[in-house]
């Protein structure tokens, strides 16, 4: 029972991540939006034969580890490692808002999930060439409720969708799950 509450609470802080993305403020206005991937740091692909193509969201797909439990539902998917207690990853779409740039939307993103959650030092973004996509990558560590996890996202813009793949676990459990989560990262398209 105890482990269960546990998971509940790591699931809650992974939507709450998830939700103050998607939920971001449009009062910011910028100018033309910058989609080059010149002089970021390339993501591309690796060979994962023990990895299943997740592509029930329309326009986009990744790969995650075949043993992964789907414990989300067709509107919110979310995957649980079996191996790693509390170690979750999930995606999520929205309506890109028509006033931000991609980088106006990051930035507008970090004051909400600062407000919603207890962040352990600074989130950091880094934008990357994501298999030739421009993305923003932020990690983090968030406390709640006693239990501190390790979170990355990955934001990607199509067209007029915003996308926010989630990665997380506990702290502790970070290098158990990293190299799993840098190949499912890679794999974002």
């Amino acid at each position: 029972m105890k482990k269960l509450t546990k998971l509940s609470i790591l699931a809650m802080m992974m939507l709450v991540a998830v939700m103050l993305l998607t939920g971001c403020a449009n009062n910011v206005l910028t100018t033309d939006e910058k989609d080059s991937v010149s002089g970021l740091a390339v993501y591309t692909e690796e060979e994962t034969p023990d990895y299943v193509t997740f592509d029930k969201i329309e326009g986009v797909e990744f790969k995650y580890p075949s043993n992964y439990k789907s414990i989300g539902k067709e509107s919110l998917p979310m995957f649980m490692d079996p191996d790693v207690a509390g170690a979750t990853i999930n995606i999520v779409t929205s309506d890109f808002p028509s006033a931000l740039t991609f980088e106006g939307y990051v930035d507008a993103s970090i004051p909400g999930i600062k407000s919603q959650m207890d962040i352990e030092g600074d989130i950091k973004t880094e934008y990357i060439n994501l298999n030739g996509k421009k993305a923003a990558r932020l990690d983090y560590v968030a406390t709640s409720r006693g239990q501190t996890m390790s979170i990355t996202q990955i934001l990607i813009k199509k067209d007029d969708k915003a996308y926010i793949l989630t990665l997380g676990s506990l702290k502790a459990d970070k290098d158990k799950v990293s190299e799993k989560y840098e190949k499912i990262i890679k794999s974002f398209k």
